[in-house]
């Protein structure tokens, strides 16, 4: 009382050090690496527990931590904290942007050291205006289980045995630069690919028959998908195009939907525009007829001022019987098609409840007459419904909110949003 401290018996007991060390290393792991460091000065007991980490996280954050030191040089953090780490690197991320590298050579060096330290989590992020070669030593290494890039070259040397342990691969803006024809990726453990805006993928081979999760999204060059016929296993199918081919062939058209034929235990499948209507020709329709028996959420990017892409969509929905999650993004629309509106009001091409769809998103509404039947429809044939979601990006209309909670809904349960904000990023496909 009166203001004074009261000592208590044991205060200044160490707690944190007396902690197993396996719950003091999980404390560092969850600090930038420079903080862990700086608890080296707390006490002899505490000076190389950090250097021991298996985790070494040199993020874009960490780069930007430092900027505000007048003699902060990237390499040379860097270089120090590999020279005083102690056993084996687990997990190294490394963020060059922001930072001045004097020249590749040095990543070289850092990867060859990651790599004979038994690196399985590697992460390496170049600068937006850069690119990087990957060397050898990365492709050599055998404890890889998962790898990231982003803003590399990926050329194999030649021979390239392939990255045998290797259960995930992500790569961004990279560009494949094939040693002979192909670039041959031997991955037979590879459950989780992810194809982001690279270059050259024409070139590409990947020999992986356990895969189960592919996500690719080009802008450059239609990728060519007889690579991932013998990837009967796939659960989540993720396939997107920035770019636009007038006409694409019918070898195009046909192994993208023997893809589809092939994946009979997919789960998951997004695809784009692009993608939609190369499945709306009628060559396929008429010719590939196949059901997605296993698959529980479908994500689907559609233009409806297409009478192709709304037939379409309609036969993939039909053709999911177990379907529970429905995604729409509205990639356009039209207020003056009276041939897709009488197509939509003669149902007769469902021809049962789609009973088994509980949750319905629908982003970018822009509030035409065929959406706002599309919703009438989708109300009338779902009997399972529990919420659907309708998000535009301009102001709400209240007559069309109005117009939409008077549609009658076979689904007593149903609840209905309408509103300006997006309920799901439907370009992306976690994996």
């Amino acid at each position: 009382q009166g203001g004074k401290r009261v000592a208590v018996k044991g205060e200044s007991k160490d707690r944190i050090s007396g902690l197993p060390r396996n719950v003091i290393d999980r404390i560092l792991e969850l600090l930038q690496v420079h903080d862990a460091a700086r608890t080296s000065i707390l006490s002899r007991m505490w000076r190389y527990n950090w250097a021991s980490l298996p985790n070494l996280v040199l993020n874009h954050h960490f780069n930007r931590s430092f900027k505000k030191e007048s003699h902060y040089n990237f390499k040379e953090v860097v270089d120090d904290i590999l020279l005083l780490h102690i056993g084996d690197i687990v997990k190294f991320v490394l963020d060059t942007r922001g930072a001045r590298m004097p020249s590749h050579a040095v990543i070289d060096k850092w990867m060859l050291y990651v790599t004979r330290n038994g690196v399985k989590d590697l992460t390496l992020r170049i600068s937006d205006n850069d690119t990087y070669t990957l060397p050898s030593s990365v492709f050599n290494c055998s404890t890889l289980t998962k790898l990231k890039l982003f803003k590399c070259v990926f050329k194999p040397p030649n021979p390239f045995l392939g990255f045998l342990n290797l259960t995930t691969l992500h790569l961004k803006g990279t560009t494949f630069v094939p040693a002979t024809l192909y670039c041959v990726i031997k991955a037979p453990l590879l459950v989780n690919l992810s194809l982001d805006l690279c270059r050259g993928t024409q070139y590409l081979n990947i020999v992986s028959p356990g895969l189960k999760r592919l996500y690719v999204a080009d802008s450059h060059s239609y990728l060519v998908l007889d690579c991932f016929m013998n990837c009967t296993n796939l659960r989540l199918l993720g396939l997107k195009f920035n770019g636009v081919i007038d006409n694409p062939t019918n070898d195009k058209i046909s192994t993208l939907a023997k893809l589809l034929v092939s994946s009979t235990a997919l789960e998951v499948l997004s695809l784009d525009s692009f993608f939609v209507e190369l499945l709306s020709v009628d060559v396929v329709l008429n010719g590939i007829p196949f059901t997605l028996n296993c698959l529980w959420r479908l994500l689907l990017d559609i233009d409806f001022s297409k009478m192709g892409l709304i037939s379409r969509t309609l036969q993939l929905i039909k053709n999911s019987p177990n379907l529970s999650e429905l995604g729409i993004c509205v990639h356009a629309t039209s207020d003056n098609a009276e041939a897709i509106l009488k197509y939509l009001d003669t149902p007769s091409y469902l021809e049962r409840p789609l009973d088994k769809l509980e949750y319905v998103v629908i982003n970018d509404f822009k509030n035409s007459e065929v959406e706002l039947l599309f919703v009438k429809l989708l109300l009338s044939l779902t009997p399972s419904l529990l919420r659907m979601c309708i998000a535009q990006q301009t102001d709400i209309d209240i007559d069309v909110a109005l117009e939409l909670m008077r549609f009658p809904r076979v689904s007593p349960r149903a609840e209905l949003f309408y509103s300006q904000r997006t309920f799901f990023d439907f370009g992306c496909v976690d994996l």
